[in-house]
């Protein structure tokens, strides 16, 4: 099984604050869309009874989200939270979207091809850094935004079968970590929620299947999520010493 984290066992020399002056001068913001999700009992549908308790998790449930009245699905106003679009797409949808119409399947799980750079971004330098991962192609490369301050809502943004599948059938999701903007992503395992230390590692894989969050941001958030076909096995890639499951 692939665990929830695991860092990259190749950290490539890169710099993240190039990357982060590339999405900035393209003005990353304007492209971006609220990436939120419903809330059921004053709390995101995602969070368990007993899961998320801690004081630093308080704010969670006061970040903007959807209500679902029966008919249709109302945003209520609140902490402002992840922001996201995609910097690679396959059709015009997919450059801001990330399910299918029914939000049942991940478009890099739809569309396991490869997707193209966009032609409204003059990304060249974030390009030239995700040629160095292993990946035989790219699909998805999600661009995921916070600016302070901002608390990520609790969330999953797949199925753990789906996810194993997967990653089973050759595919990879790397994280790299551009701006951690002062805050820290938690993920529920089942052992707890778990931190990753985002001090230590520019580079890693993690499933986004188990329900997950951020800490409240002091600063500007960038994290891009790069999905696509793997060189290889992916166990080779993760650095397992350190993985979380």
């Amino acid at each position: 099984m692939i665990p929830v984290f695991a860092p990259l066992k190749q950290q490539i020399n890169f710099s993240q604050h190039q990357i982060a002056e590339e999405l900035i001068q393209n003005e990353i913001d304007k492209h971006s869309v609220l990436a939120t999700t419903t809330f059921e009992d004053g709390q995101s549908r995602w969070k368990g009874v007993m899961s998320f308790e801690d004081d630093k998790f308080s704010k969670t449930k006061d970040v903007i989200h959807y209500e679902d009245n029966g008919n249709s699905k109302e945003i209520v106003k609140g902490m402002d939270t992840f922001w996201m679009t995609n910097l690679t797409y396959h059709d015009e949808r997919s450059r801001y979207e990330s399910w299918d119409y029914q939000r049942t399947i991940p478009l890099w799980v739809e569309h396991q091809y490869p997707w193209k750079w966009r032609d409204d971004l003059h990304l060249p330098y974030t390009e030239a850094v995700i040629d160095m991962l292993p990946f035989e192609y790219v699909t998805t490369v999600r661009c995921i935004i916070q600016n302070a301050p901002s608390i990520g809502v609790i969330h999953a943004d797949s199925g753990k079968k789906m996810n194993q599948q997967y990653y089973a059938d050759g595919n990879g999701s790397i994280t790299i970590n551009v701006l951690s903007g002062g805050a820290n992503l938690y993920v529920e395992t089942d052992t707890g929620e778990k931190m990753i230390d985002e001090t230590k590692w520019k580079l890693w894989h993690f499933d986004d299947s188990n329900p997950h969050c951020t800490t409240e941001t002091t600063g500007k958030r960038i994290q891009l999520r790069v999905f696509g076909k793997l060189k290889g096995d992916y166990k080779k890639f993760l650095d397992l010493e350190h993985a979380i499951y």
